[in-house]
């Protein structure tokens, strides 16, 4: 049973690693444009902290959907890996 979805998701195993650094990627840089807004909050006649208050949000619920993703995989690979060393023991 753990071999078909264990060969559908070691395919991606490399992949789960990949949504937590762009998670994480996409939190720290919404933090960096929130220190950027902070020391310049406006460019001419544009207000830089309203586009600020429009993208942090949507930016923050992608950054933890990646990282959400990235550990759900990672867990269930976790999982199926146990359920191998059980049924390898003989049911012990």
């Amino acid at each position: 049973m753990t071999e078909r979805y264990k060969s559908w998701l070691l395919t991606d195993a490399k992949a789960c690693y990949r949504y937590l650094q762009i998670g994480f990627a996409v939190i720290v840089l919404t933090a960096l444009a929130g220190v950027a807004v902070l020391l310049v909050p406006s460019l001419g006649s544009v207000d830089l902290t309203e586009i600020y208050d429009v993208m942090v949000m949507p930016a923050l619920f992608i950054g933890l959907g990646f990282l959400l993703y990235g550990v759900g995989t990672h867990l269930h690979i976790m999982h199926l890996n146990v359920l191998e060393m059980r049924e390898s023991d003989d049911g012990h």
